[in-house]
């Protein structure tokens, strides 16, 4: 009856133990040390009880004694559970090795205590077969709930670490959200502005209007894994009327490619083309330099999609650049293709002193 009464006891702590609304107001008043109170709590509730059990079984002399012998053989024993074989074993998902192994010191235990006991303390006042059965009990407890307490610290960091996460992730889509919001707000004034110039200065209103192309591509294009080559071209068209509109057209600047409905369906990363002609008008000094000139085409030719741009290679260093997009560089431009289309590309790169080519060939 009293073994009973403690089994159903620690039961009912356990129980307690992972009850959600207690969880709940325990983790949300930051309670320092929740599973260090519940180790307290249990070996208290273990002591006590088993105390009286043993004093009422066998005397104060040799209740006290034996109490001590199986306190020394079941501390070390928790401790083993709850720090080496839950973790490197349960948390791990290495469950048959993790009941394997806790099978195994169940057994030594019982039998360290069913050989030893006997022999170190003479005169059993209890049967063989209370004895096995308090044995089995005591292990089978002191390894059911220090499992189970590791079980539940293991479970209580994942959770903390989920919410934590969710937590971070609300913050992160919040600011996105404050991010598309406030470009979207100059858009919408750049498109207004744009509305209010064009009957009055339409070379003004052109500017504008490009502008807002390129703010929207840098913000909202280039972070996506893939864009269609039509979006691509729209770019490398609104810079370089960005440049033609500024010099008053007299740039010797092309960008020469057939519309075809497949640019609507094709998707690349973005930026590779937009890169390559970024650099060419840095490199060539365009608007600066007389002689500069950059001659870019695309074509579509069966699966092979053809990127080509030449420019002039001037001595000197463009140093007014009113763009600032969101361009990777020829190495990063390489390690992305790598990636995208490893074995499916071919990227030449011709030069002399006073041109520099290019030709990006990716087969679709």
């Amino acid at each position: 009856m009293v073994l009973l009464f403690n089994l159903l006891f620690l039961v009912l702590i356990l129980r307690l133990s992972f009850e959600k609304k207690m969880m709940t107001i325990l983790l949300y008043k930051k309670w320092p040390g929740l599973i260090t109170i519940q180790h307290l709590i249990f070996w208290l509730a273990f002591v006590l009880l088993n105390s009286y059990l043993y004093l009422q079984l066998f005397g104060l002399a040799q209740g006290i004694y034996r109490l001590l012998f199986m306190l020394a053989i079941n501390i070390p024993l928790y401790h083993l559970c709850y720090s080496k074989l839950v973790p490197e074993y349960y948390q791990t998902k290495k469950y048959a090795e993790y009941i394997r192994y806790t099978a195994v010191v169940f057994v030594i235990s019982c039998l360290l205590r069913i050989l030893i006991e006997p022999e170190v303390f003479s005169g059993n006042p209890i049967s063989l077969g209370t004895l096995l059965l308090l044995v089995y009990v005591t292990q089978t407890i002191i390894i059911l709930i220090a499992s189970l307490l590791g079980i539940s610290k293991y479970k209580m960091i994942v959770e903390n670490e989920l919410a934590r996460l969710e937590i971070l992730k609300k913050e992160a889509d919040l600011d996105l959200m404050k991010s598309k919001i406030n470009p979207h707000f100059l858009f919408n004034t750049l498109n207004n502005i744009y509305s209010h110039s064009y009957a009055t200065d339409i070379s003004s209103a052109n500017l504008i209007k490009q502008l807002s192309l390129l703010l929207q591509y840098t913000t909202y294009e280039t972070g996506k894994k893939r864009i269609v080559v039509d979006k691509e071209i729209q770019m490398i068209a609104a810079l370089s009327s960005l440049y033609q509109l500024k010099h008053n057209r007299e740039l010797n600047l092309d960008f020469n490619y057939v519309a075809e409905d497949l640019y609507h369906l094709i998707e690349i990363p973005p930026t590779i083309y937009f890169t390559l002609f970024e650099n060419a008008i840095k490199h060539s000094a365009l608007g600066a330099d007389q002689k500069a000139f950059i001659h870019a085409g695309l074509v579509l030719t069966g699966d092979r999609l053809i990127f080509t741009i030449t420019n002039y290679r001037s001595a000197l260093q463009q140093k007014d650049t009113v763009h600032n997009y969101n361009g990777v560089g020829l190495t990063v431009l390489k390690t992305i293709m790598n990636l995208e289309y490893p074995d499916n590309f071919e990227l030449q790169v011709t030069e002399s002193e006073t041109e520099y080519s290019t030709v990006l060939t990716i087969n679709i």
